[in-house]
């Protein structure tokens, strides 16, 4: 029950629904979850350019 209510309150919150509160929490777990398995992965020098490369291009984008 609190589980449901805390969850309810989130997408009141953000003005969404009560799935798409959720489905926006199921990715971003997939998000930390993926950016976890890079933070530990062993990278060779062309990986690494390509990940420098990447996130540049983020940067760049949101400034």
């Amino acid at each position: 029950m609190r589980t449901r209510d805390a969850l309810r309150q989130l997408a009141d919150r953000e003005g969404l629904t009560f799935d798409a509160q959720i489905e926006k929490l199921v990715q971003r777990e997939r998000r930390r979850i993926i950016g976890a398995q890079l933070a530990s992965a062993r990278l060779n020098a062309d990986d690494q350019a390509v990940l420098d490369a990447s996130a540049s291009e983020v940067v760049e984008a949101s400034g």
